[in-house]
């Protein structure tokens, strides 16, 4: 347990060290960390698992098929920040709560259809560790 939490700083450090010196790459850039992002989880969490190197190159596959997924789910349905003391219309609110409503929809689709996938691999609470990493991965980025 010690071993994980010290390979999950390092990554997270890692990562915040990699943010910093990318600047302003702009998208390229951070489509790039991102790919870097997905590969270092691969890594620690076939690591993490003691999978070996056939589960390790399934695991990887489908990991990257899942956040790509998620990504997609995450970018087609990005707002804009509204600007402090601007007030929405009705009309706006209206449609950023039913584009929520569709959001979490297909996000439990893609976390439905790749539970039974990543079953095949992992054990229900390997899954789990997954999803609460990815829960704290998103309170991060908020703060």
């Amino acid at each position: 347990m010690r071993k994980m939490i010290i390979i999950a700083m390092t990554m997270l450090m890692a990562i915040s060290l990699n943010a910093q010196q990318a600047g302003g790459n702009g998208q390229t850039g951070n489509r790039q960390q991102a790919m870097q992002r997905i590969e270092q989880q691969v890594q620690h969490y076939s690591e993490a698992f003691a999978l070996n190197e056939e589960q390790a190159e399934q695991f990887g596959t489908l990991y990257k098929a899942y956040n790509k997924q998620m990504r997609a789910i995450h970018d087609q349905y990005r707002h804009e920040r509204t600007a402090e003391g601007v007030t929405m219309t009705d009309e706006q609110v209206e449609k950023r709560i039913l584009d929520n409503f569709a959001q979490s929809r297909a996000i439990l689709d893609v976390r439905e259809e790749y539970y039974k996938e990543f079953r095949k691999i992992l054990t229900p609470s390997q899954i789990n560790q997954i999803y609460e990493d990815e829960k704290a991965r998103r309170a991060q980025m908020r703060r």
